[in-house]
Protein backbone atom coordinates (compact mmCIF):
# COMPACT_ATOMS: atom_id res chain seq x y z
CA UNK A 1 0.00 0.00 0.00
CA UNK A 2 1.33 3.46 -0.94
CA UNK A 3 2.59 5.44 1.93
CA UNK A 4 0.22 8.77 1.28
CA UNK A 5 -2.35 6.21 2.13
CA UNK A 6 -1.54 5.08 5.30
CA UNK A 7 -1.64 8.54 6.79
CA UNK A 8 -5.06 9.15 6.93
CA UNK A 9 -5.73 5.76 8.67
CA UNK A 10 -3.08 6.80 11.09
CA UNK A 11 -4.53 10.18 12.32
CA UNK A 12 -7.22 9.16 12.81
CA UNK A 13 -6.23 5.97 15.12
CA UNK A 14 -4.48 8.43 17.06
CA UNK A 15 -7.29 10.46 17.33
CA UNK A 16 -9.14 7.43 18.76
CA UNK A 17 -6.63 6.73 21.55
CA UNK A 18 -6.64 10.67 22.34
CA UNK A 19 -10.56 10.48 22.70
CA UNK A 20 -10.35 7.69 24.92
CA UNK A 21 -8.19 9.02 27.23
CA UNK A 22 -9.54 11.88 27.20
CA UNK A 23 -12.77 10.44 28.31
CA UNK A 24 -11.39 8.13 30.80
CA UNK A 25 -9.54 11.13 32.91
CA UNK A 26 -12.87 12.80 32.44
CA UNK A 27 -14.47 9.70 34.17
CA UNK A 28 -11.72 9.65 36.52
CA UNK A 29 -11.98 13.63 37.76
CA UNK A 30 -15.79 12.64 38.33
CA UNK A 31 -15.00 9.78 40.51
CA UNK A 32 -12.57 11.50 42.47
CA UNK A 33 -14.61 14.72 43.27
CA UNK A 34 -17.26 12.25 44.93
CA UNK A 35 -17.65 12.59 48.60
CA UNK A 36 -15.35 10.81 50.76
CA UNK A 37 -15.97 9.85 53.82
CA UNK A 38 -14.07 12.36 56.45
CA UNK A 39 -10.64 10.41 58.17
CA UNK A 40 -12.14 11.97 61.50
CA UNK A 41 -14.38 14.05 63.58
CA UNK A 42 -12.72 17.27 65.52
CA UNK A 43 -15.07 18.35 68.27
CA UNK A 44 -14.30 21.43 69.93
CA UNK A 45 -15.19 23.34 72.90
CA UNK A 46 -18.06 25.37 72.93
CA UNK A 47 -18.64 29.30 73.73
CA UNK A 48 -21.08 29.82 76.27
CA UNK A 49 -22.82 33.19 76.70
CA UNK A 50 -22.22 35.05 80.03
CA UNK A 51 -26.08 34.11 80.65
CA UNK A 52 -25.38 30.35 80.81
CA UNK A 53 -23.89 29.58 83.98
CA UNK A 54 -23.62 26.29 85.80
CA UNK A 55 -23.91 25.27 89.69
CA UNK A 56 -22.84 22.28 91.01
CA UNK A 57 -22.53 22.24 94.71
CA UNK A 58 -21.35 18.12 95.20
CA UNK A 59 -18.96 18.98 92.17
CA UNK A 60 -17.23 22.18 94.26
CA UNK A 61 -16.72 20.50 97.22
CA UNK A 62 -14.53 18.09 96.02
CA UNK A 63 -12.76 20.31 94.26
CA UNK A 64 -12.10 22.01 97.23
CA UNK A 65 -9.55 19.22 98.38
CA UNK A 66 -7.21 21.05 95.76
CA UNK A 67 -6.99 24.08 97.47
CA UNK A 68 -9.86 27.19 98.25
CA UNK A 69 -10.69 28.80 94.97
CA UNK A 70 -13.11 32.11 94.89
CA UNK A 71 -16.64 32.31 94.45
CA UNK A 72 -15.88 33.41 90.31
CA UNK A 73 -12.73 30.83 90.04
CA UNK A 74 -15.23 27.88 90.73
CA UNK A 75 -17.85 29.13 88.69
CA UNK A 76 -15.69 29.04 85.44
CA UNK A 77 -13.88 25.83 86.45
CA UNK A 78 -17.99 24.08 86.79
CA UNK A 79 -18.67 25.65 83.68
CA UNK A 80 -15.53 24.16 82.24
CA UNK A 81 -16.24 21.16 83.69
CA UNK A 82 -19.49 21.00 82.25
CA UNK A 83 -18.21 21.53 78.83
CA UNK A 84 -15.23 19.04 79.15
CA UNK A 85 -18.52 16.68 80.11
CA UNK A 86 -20.33 17.22 77.02
CA UNK A 87 -17.64 17.45 74.02
CA UNK A 88 -16.71 14.26 75.92
CA UNK A 89 -20.36 12.46 75.26
CA UNK A 90 -20.52 13.41 71.12
CA UNK A 91 -17.36 11.56 71.05
CA UNK A 92 -18.01 8.69 73.15
CA UNK A 93 -21.80 8.76 70.91
CA UNK A 94 -19.62 9.10 67.55
CA UNK A 95 -16.85 6.33 68.24
CA UNK A 96 -20.14 3.99 68.79
CA UNK A 97 -21.33 5.08 65.57
CA UNK A 98 -18.41 4.21 63.83
CA UNK A 99 -16.70 7.59 63.34
CA UNK A 100 -13.24 8.25 64.50
CA UNK A 101 -13.36 11.37 66.70
CA UNK A 102 -11.18 13.22 68.76
CA UNK A 103 -11.47 16.62 70.83
CA UNK A 104 -9.70 19.70 69.53
CA UNK A 105 -9.89 22.42 66.98
CA UNK A 106 -9.59 24.06 63.85
CA UNK A 107 -6.02 25.47 64.62
CA UNK A 108 -5.00 21.77 65.34
CA UNK A 109 -5.31 20.81 61.21
CA UNK A 110 -2.69 20.88 58.67
CA UNK A 111 -3.40 21.23 55.19
CA UNK A 112 -3.09 17.57 54.49
CA UNK A 113 -5.77 16.92 56.59
CA UNK A 114 -9.61 15.66 56.12
CA UNK A 115 -11.45 16.19 58.73
CA UNK A 116 -15.11 17.38 60.08
CA UNK A 117 -15.33 20.08 62.51
CA UNK A 118 -17.90 20.16 64.79
CA UNK A 119 -18.12 23.40 67.11
CA UNK A 120 -20.89 25.32 68.89
CA UNK A 121 -22.11 27.84 71.37
CA UNK A 122 -23.97 27.37 74.45
CA UNK A 123 -26.95 30.64 75.10
CA UNK A 124 -30.46 30.90 76.24
CA UNK A 125 -33.27 29.76 74.06
CA UNK A 126 -35.85 32.47 72.27
CA UNK A 127 -38.25 31.27 74.87
CA UNK A 128 -36.99 30.86 78.38
CA UNK A 129 -38.86 28.63 80.78
CA UNK A 130 -39.36 29.91 84.65
CA UNK A 131 -35.85 28.20 85.69
CA UNK A 132 -32.86 30.09 85.56
CA UNK A 133 -30.31 29.10 82.26
CA UNK A 134 -27.47 27.09 82.80
CA UNK A 135 -26.78 23.39 84.71
CA UNK A 136 -27.41 22.99 88.25
CA UNK A 137 -30.82 22.75 90.01
CA UNK A 138 -33.48 24.74 88.95
CA UNK A 139 -31.23 25.46 86.18
CA UNK A 140 -31.79 24.18 82.33
CA UNK A 141 -32.77 26.08 79.12
CA UNK A 142 -29.98 25.98 77.77
CA UNK A 143 -29.54 26.10 73.65
CA UNK A 144 -26.45 24.95 71.12
CA UNK A 145 -25.98 26.83 67.90
CA UNK A 146 -24.22 23.96 66.06
CA UNK A 147 -22.38 23.82 62.60
CA UNK A 148 -20.53 20.77 61.13
CA UNK A 149 -17.97 21.65 59.06
CA UNK A 150 -15.62 19.80 56.14
CA UNK A 151 -12.09 20.89 56.56
CA UNK A 152 -9.99 19.40 53.62
CA UNK A 153 -6.87 20.59 51.63
CA UNK A 154 -6.99 23.85 52.96
CA UNK A 155 -10.54 24.30 52.44
CA UNK A 156 -13.62 24.92 54.42
CA UNK A 157 -17.10 23.94 53.49
CA UNK A 158 -20.10 24.27 56.22
CA UNK A 159 -22.18 21.35 55.64
CA UNK A 160 -24.78 21.30 58.62
CA UNK A 161 -26.02 23.81 60.75
CA UNK A 162 -28.59 23.20 63.38
CA UNK A 163 -29.94 24.60 66.70
CA UNK A 164 -30.36 22.13 69.81
CA UNK A 165 -33.14 22.76 72.68
CA UNK A 166 -32.85 20.33 75.67
CA UNK A 167 -34.64 21.01 78.62
CA UNK A 168 -33.91 20.22 82.30
CA UNK A 169 -34.24 16.75 83.42
CA UNK A 170 -33.76 14.84 80.29
CA UNK A 171 -32.49 11.57 81.19
CA UNK A 172 -30.55 9.71 78.87
CA UNK A 173 -32.43 6.09 78.24
CA UNK A 174 -30.38 3.40 80.37
CA UNK A 175 -29.06 0.33 78.39
CA UNK A 176 -28.00 -3.04 79.69
CA UNK A 177 -24.69 -3.01 81.81
CA UNK A 178 -22.37 -4.08 79.44
CA UNK A 179 -23.01 -1.05 77.44
CA UNK A 180 -23.39 1.66 80.20
CA UNK A 181 -19.79 0.40 81.31
CA UNK A 182 -18.78 1.06 77.51
CA UNK A 183 -20.29 4.34 77.20
CA UNK A 184 -18.74 5.04 80.73
CA UNK A 185 -15.22 4.09 79.66
CA UNK A 186 -15.28 5.93 76.49
CA UNK A 187 -16.61 9.29 77.77
CA UNK A 188 -13.97 9.00 80.65
CA UNK A 189 -11.41 8.44 77.44
CA UNK A 190 -12.62 11.60 76.06
CA UNK A 191 -12.12 13.56 79.21
CA UNK A 192 -8.76 11.80 79.68
CA UNK A 193 -7.87 13.70 76.27
CA UNK A 194 -9.33 16.72 77.03
CA UNK A 195 -6.93 16.95 80.65
CA UNK A 196 -10.52 17.63 81.99
CA UNK A 197 -10.62 17.82 86.05
CA UNK A 198 -11.03 14.26 87.35
CA UNK A 199 -13.78 14.98 89.93
CA UNK A 200 -17.19 14.20 88.71
CA UNK A 201 -20.11 16.44 88.17
CA UNK A 202 -23.37 15.57 90.56
CA UNK A 203 -25.58 13.05 88.77
CA UNK A 204 -28.28 15.79 87.91
CA UNK A 205 -25.74 17.79 86.68
CA UNK A 206 -23.67 15.19 84.79
CA UNK A 207 -27.27 14.17 83.33
CA UNK A 208 -28.64 17.42 81.53
CA UNK A 209 -24.74 18.02 80.19
CA UNK A 210 -24.98 14.72 78.72
CA UNK A 211 -28.46 14.67 77.17
CA UNK A 212 -27.50 17.85 75.55
CA UNK A 213 -24.15 16.02 73.85
CA UNK A 214 -26.01 13.29 72.55
CA UNK A 215 -28.74 15.39 71.05
CA UNK A 216 -26.13 16.95 69.02
CA UNK A 217 -24.05 13.70 68.55
CA UNK A 218 -27.78 12.53 67.06
CA UNK A 219 -27.52 15.05 64.03
CA UNK A 220 -23.94 14.83 63.32
CA UNK A 221 -24.58 10.98 62.78
CA UNK A 222 -27.91 11.39 61.11
CA UNK A 223 -25.90 13.53 58.31
CA UNK A 224 -22.94 10.56 58.04
CA UNK A 225 -25.94 8.07 57.47
CA UNK A 226 -27.16 10.43 54.52
CA UNK A 227 -23.45 10.60 53.18
CA UNK A 228 -23.19 7.04 53.58
CA UNK A 229 -19.83 7.70 55.50
CA UNK A 230 -21.11 5.13 58.04
CA UNK A 231 -20.36 1.32 57.29
CA UNK A 232 -22.54 -1.07 56.65
CA UNK A 233 -24.81 -3.08 59.44
CA UNK A 234 -23.24 -6.35 58.87
CA UNK A 235 -25.84 -8.75 57.70
CA UNK A 236 -25.96 -12.90 59.04
CA UNK A 237 -24.57 -15.00 55.87
CA UNK A 238 -26.72 -17.90 54.61
CA UNK A 239 -26.04 -21.15 55.29
CA UNK A 240 -24.10 -23.44 53.33
CA UNK A 241 -26.41 -24.74 49.98
CA UNK A 242 -24.95 -28.24 51.42
CA UNK A 243 -26.62 -27.63 54.78
CA UNK A 244 -29.56 -26.13 53.43
CA UNK A 245 -30.81 -29.06 51.43
CA UNK A 246 -30.50 -31.39 54.59
CA UNK A 247 -33.48 -32.55 55.44
CA UNK A 248 -33.86 -34.56 58.88
CA UNK A 249 -35.60 -37.84 58.41
CA UNK A 250 -39.66 -37.78 59.03
CA UNK A 251 -40.21 -38.86 62.12
CA UNK A 252 -42.51 -42.29 61.61
CA UNK A 253 -45.78 -42.62 63.06
CA UNK A 254 -45.65 -45.00 66.11
CA UNK A 255 -46.92 -48.99 65.11
CA UNK A 256 -49.87 -50.07 66.47
CA UNK A 257 -49.43 -54.04 68.37
CA UNK A 258 -50.41 -56.11 65.72
CA UNK A 259 -53.95 -57.71 67.14
CA UNK A 260 -54.10 -60.66 68.19
CA UNK A 261 -56.31 -63.27 66.47
CA UNK A 262 -59.38 -64.16 68.45
CA UNK A 263 -58.88 -67.51 70.53
CA UNK A 264 -60.44 -70.41 69.20
CA UNK A 265 -62.79 -73.42 70.68
CA UNK A 266 -61.13 -76.67 71.09
CA UNK A 267 -62.84 -79.18 68.15
CA UNK A 268 -65.47 -81.79 69.98
CA UNK A 269 -64.05 -85.20 70.43
CA UNK A 270 -65.92 -88.34 71.17
CA UNK A 271 -65.10 -88.89 75.09
CA UNK A 272 -62.62 -91.66 75.31
CA UNK A 273 -63.81 -94.80 77.38
CA UNK A 274 -63.00 -95.19 80.76
CA UNK A 275 -59.71 -96.77 81.93
CA UNK A 276 -61.47 -99.99 83.75
CA UNK A 277 -63.08 -101.33 80.97
CA UNK A 278 -62.09 -102.25 78.25
CA UNK A 279 -63.63 -101.97 74.50
CA UNK A 280 -65.56 -105.44 73.53
CA UNK A 281 -64.06 -108.21 71.56
CA UNK A 282 -65.20 -108.61 67.78
CA UNK A 283 -64.05 -111.31 67.26
CA UNK A 284 -63.62 -113.83 69.92
CA UNK A 285 -61.17 -116.60 70.84
CA UNK A 286 -61.20 -120.43 69.52
CA UNK A 287 -63.03 -122.37 71.00
CA UNK A 288 -62.38 -125.72 71.49
CA UNK A 289 -64.26 -128.38 69.94
CA UNK A 290 -66.68 -130.32 72.22
CA UNK A 291 -67.83 -132.00 69.10
CA UNK A 292 -65.50 -134.48 67.28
Amino acid sequence: MPFPRIMPLLACAIALVVSGCAQSNTQGDLFASAPSRPKTVIVSDFIADSEVTATDNGFNTRLEKRGNYPILERRQRTIARVNDEIVATVIADLRAAGLEAHPGNETSLGYGDDALLVAGRLRPPERKGPGQVGFGPGRGNVAADMTVTRASAGKREQLLAFAIDVQSGRKIAAGNAASVAARNQEIAAALAAQNALPERLSPDVEAQARALGRAIAEKVIALAKERDWLPAPQVAQAAPESEQRMRVPEARPAQKPAAKPPAQKPALQRPEAPEDEEPPDTEGPDEPNTKR
